[in-house]
């Protein structure tokens, strides 16, 4: 069912005025960026008042836990993740299994020891875009202020097939430019609005870890 998405910004006269190239299209674009920088991070999390579900608000995915308080990721725990979504027979698409986490779980992994304290050889490593044999993307949307017990701060990491993660456009964005609401000071404001919804089609496609130390 469409959630309705939405941003705005005012430009100045003199900006108008003044800017080249055209200051519109750069805001458009910026506005647009922002939709989907946002429809990115419900996707993923989601589940806030009139927000989309997205993945770690999805009922039924796979979990790793790693402490009551959360705890530093291990390579156990990253076998343990794929391991979720592998037992369940629920790659639909293998070519689409991919981790996804953050840049403070990335910045963590790299610079922790994979078997022994004493290990030369981190979690990840070199190229640092992949990770037990398949893909692993980073952004900040995956969230990094998770709590557990007593533990914050703590981050998710996601790993699964999301050829399964479905996301809904019930439209093209429709932007509107708008001289009334602010001709009095002789500004223009830009809005653009998109109506979206997210959908995880089979959670057992996807696990997730979510109480993952990353300092």
């Amino acid at each position: 069912s469409p959630k309705t998405l939405g941003a705005f910004v005012d430009i100045s006269r003199l900006l108008m005025i003044q800017s080249d190239p055209s200051v519109e299209q750069i805001i458009r674009d910026d506005l647009l960026n922002a939709l989907a920088q946002k429809i990115e991070d419900v996707a993923i999390e989601g589940g806030a008042t009139n927000e989309p579900s997205g993945i770690l608000d999805t009922t039924g995915i796979g979990s790793v836990a790693l402490g009551t308080n959360g705890a530093a990721p291990t390579w156990a725990s990253v076998v343990n993740l794929v391991r979720e979504v592998e037992q369940d027979n629920a790659a639909i698409n293998a070519n689409s299994l991919r981790f996804l986490t953050n840049p403070k779980v990335k910045a963590k992994l790299s610079q922790t020891s994979k078997v022994a304290s004493t290990d030369s050889v981190m979690i990840m490593d070199d190229p640092w875009t992949s990770l037990y044999g398949y893909g692993m993307e980073v952004t900040s949307n995956v969230p990094s202020d998770l709590t557990k017990g007593t533990g914050s701060a703590l981050s998710a990491m996601i790993f699964g097939d999301f050829s399964q993660l479905l996301i809904g456009l019930f439209s093209t964005a429709d932007i509107l430019i708008d001289p009334y609401t602010g001709g009095a000071a002789g500004t223009v404001r830009i809005r653009v609005m998109q109506e979206v919804d997210c959908g995880v089609r089979h959670a057992q496609s996807f696990a997730a870890i979510t109480d993952m130390i990353t300092t």
